[in-house]
C-alpha cells in the first residue's frame, strides 16, 4: 500500500504543483468572468439595426413601430427591476410605483412613461441606492425605423420598391440617419391588399441576415395583432374595449405538489436546484476527460522515455496502475474542491445589503441537498471506467499518433449521447433518460442530470449496480492490458490487444 500511495503522491504533485495547473485554476474563473463580460459588452455595443417600411396601405407602419417600442420598454423595465432590486439600500424607503420592481405588462409600461420615464425613475432611486452603486445605464435600442430612400419612397408598385431597395439591402448603398449614413438591415414591404383574408397577398420581409430573426418575429407579431384588432372592429368591438382586453395579463406562479401548501411556491433556490445538476454534469464530463487525458499522455510519455522501466524495478505493474488512478483521481477532485471553496468565499464576502446573493443560494442548495454526495460517488465511478480505458490505450501506444487509432472509436462512443442530454434535462424521467441510465458508461451523467427530479429509486439502484459490475469487469480487462503491454518494446497491433485481455501478467 505504501508503494501505491507514493506513486499516487508523485502523480498528484506532478500536476497540481505544476505551472500549467495553477495557471488553469487562475484562468478558469477569469475566463468565466471574461466571457460574461464579453457577452455583456457585446449586448451593450450591439449596433442598432436600421430598417425601412414600404407600406402601400399606409396603415401598418405605426403598428410595427409600436410593437418594437413596446418590446424595448419591456427589456428596459426588466433591466431596471434587476438594478433596483439589487441596488437599493436595505434601510431605504421602497420605490414608488411604477418604478418599484413589479410585473411587467402594457399597463405598467404606460404608467412608467406617464410618470416621467427613465429620468424620473433614476431621480426616485438616487437617494435610495447603496453607496457605490453606479447610475443605471439605459439599454440601447435594438432596431430603429429610418426613412425610405427617395427612389423607394417614390416607387409606384411593390416590385419597383423591391428593386429600389435591393442595393441598400446588399449594402451597396446607405441611407441617411441622424447619426450619419447607415446600412439597411431589413426592409418590410406591405402590399395594398394585405389583410387577414386567405387569398390576400402576404407582407414581405427582406434581409441578408438569416440568423438574427428577432426583427422578423416582432414585425410578424405587430402585423398579427393589427389584423386581429381590425377583425374585432368589424365585429363591432370598440378600440377602447380592444385596448382593455389587450391589457389583460395573467398572473401565474409556480408551485410544487410534493410540498406543504405554505412552502409549495417555487423560488430562486428551487430554480437553481433544478438547473444545478446540468451544470454539475457538464463539469463532471469536462473533468473526467481532462484527467483522463492526463493519464493517457503521462502513460505514453513514461513508456516512450523508458521511465516506466525504472518505476517497475521498484513497484509492480498493478501498484503502478493503482497509484496512477489514485493520484490523477485526486487531481480531478482538487478542481471542484477549489471552485466550491471559491464559491463559499464569494458568498461570504459579497455585500448584498442583507439580501441573499446568487452565490450564497447556490452554495446553500449544494450543501442542503444530496447533490454533492451524488456528484462525488458518480465522479469516482465515471473516473474509474474512463481512466481504465485511457490507461490501457496509453499502455499499448508509444506516441499520441499510436493512441489516435484507439481514441477515435472511444470518443465516438463517449460523446454519442450528448445530443440527447437536452431531452434528459427537459424530461428527466422519460424514455431517453431511462435508456441512458441503464447504459453503464452513461449512467453517471444520466443520473446526475436526473438527480433533482426524483427518479424511481429501483431504476437508479439497478442501473448503479449494473454500472459497478461493468466497472469491475472493465478494471479486470483493462488492467490485464496495462500490465501485459506496459513493458513491451513495440506497441501491440490491434488484433493482438484482445489476446492481452485473456493473459494474466507474469
Amino acid at each position: 500500500m505504501k508503494q501505491i500511495l507514493l506513486i499516487a503522491w508523485r502523480e498528484y504533485k506532478q500536476y497540481v504543483f505544476s505551472r500549467g495547473f495553477l495557471l488553469f485554476l487562475v484562468m478558469f474563473p477569469l475566463g468565466f468572468v471574461a466571457v460574461s463580460a464579453a457577452i455583456g459588452i457585446a449586448e451593450r455595443t450591439k449596433p442598432v439595426r436600421h430598417y425601412v417600411v414600404y407600406d402601400e396601405t399606409g396603415v401598418y407602419t405605426q403598428a410595427i413601430v409600436d410593437e418594437i417600442e413596446r418590446r424595448r420598454m419591456r427589456a428596459l423595465l426588466e433591466a431596471w427591476d434587476l438594478y433596483a432590486g439589487a441596488g437599493m439600500a436595505p434601510d431605504a424607503d421602497p420605490l414608488p410605483a411604477p418604478f418599484a420592481p413589479d410585473r411587467i405588462d402594457d399597463q405598467r409600461i404606460a404608467a412608467f412613461k406617464e410618470a416621467g420615464g427613465l429620468d424620473a425613475a433614476r431621480a426616485a432611486a438616487t437617494d435610495r441606492l447603496r453607496a457605490g452603486v453606479p447610475p443605471f445605464p439605459e439599454p440601447a435600442a435594438s432596431f430603429r425605423l429610418v426613412d425610405l430612400p427617395p427612389e423607394a419612397a417614390n416607387a409606384e408598385s411593390l416590385k419597383e420598391a423591391e428593386d429600389a431597395l435591393r442595393p441598400y439591402l446588399l449594402e451597396e448603398k446607405t441611407v441617411s440617419t441622424p447619426e450619419g449614413r447607415k446600412t439597411v438591415f431589413a426592409a418590410i414591404l406591405i402590399p395594398r391588399d394585405f389583410s387577414a383574408e386567405d387569398d390576400a397577398p402576404p407582407a414581405q420581409y427582406w434581409s441578408r441576415n438569416l440568423t438574427d430573426t428577432l426583427l422578423e418575429a416582432r414585425v410578424s407579431r405587430a402585423l398579427n395583432d393589427a389584423l386581429k384588432r381590425e377583425r374585432y372592429e368589424t365585429l363591432g368591438v370598440s378600440p377602447e374595449d380592444i385596448a382593455d382586453v389587450e391589457a389583460v395579463s395573467a398572473a401565474v406562479k409556480s408551485f410544487r405538489p410534493d410540498r406543504a401548501p405554505d412552502e409549495a411556491e417555487l423560488g430562486l433556490q428551487d430554480r437553481i436546484e433544478t438547473g444545478l445538476p446540468a451544470a454539475m454534469t457538464y463539469m463532471l464530463l469536462v473533468i473526467i476527460f481532462g484527467v483522463g487525458n492526463l493519464l493517457l499522455t503521462n502513460t505514453i510519455e513514461e513508456r516512450s522515455n523508458k521511465i516506466v522501466e525504472i518505476l517497475l524495478s521498484s513497484v509492480t505493474a498493478n501498484q503502478l496502475m493503482m497509484g496512477k488512478l489514485l493520484g490523477i483521481g485526486a487531481v480531478g477532485l482538487t478542481m471542484p474542491t477549489i471552485f466550491i471553496a471559491g464559491g463559499i468565499g464569494m458568498s461570504a464576502t459579497i455585500d448584498t445589503g442583507g439580501e441573499e446573493s446568487v452565490a450564497t443560494t447556490i452554495m446553500n442548495t449544494l450543501f442542503s441537498s444530496n447533490l454533492l454526495a451524488v456528484y462525488l460517488f458518480y465522479f469516482l465511478c465515471a473516473y474509474v471506467i474512463f481512466a481504465m480505458l485511457f490507461l490501457a490505450i496509453g499502455a499499448v501506444s508509444n506516441s499520441l499518433q499510436d493512441a489516435q487509432s484507439y481514441m477515435g472509436p472511444v470518443m465516438l462512443l463517449v460523446f454519442a449521447p450528448l445530443p440527447f442530454m437536452i431531452m434528459v434535462f427537459q424530461e428527466p424521467n422519460g424514455v431517453v433518460a431511462s435508456i441512458l441510465t441503464w447504459i453503464p458508461i452513461y449512467t453517471p451523467y444520466a443520473v446526475m442530470m436526473r438527480a433533482a427530479a426524483d427518479p424511481p429509486m429501483w431504476e437508479i439502484l439497478g442501473a448503479t449496480a449494473l454500472m459497478l459490475a461493468f466497472g469491475i469487469f472493465l478494471m479486470r480487462i483493462m488492467g490485464r492490458i496495462f500490465r501485459n503491454a506496459i513493458l513491451q518494446a513495440s506497441p501491440p497491433k490491434m488484433r493482438e490487444v484482445w489476446r492481452l485481455t485473456k493473459k494474466e501478467a507474469a
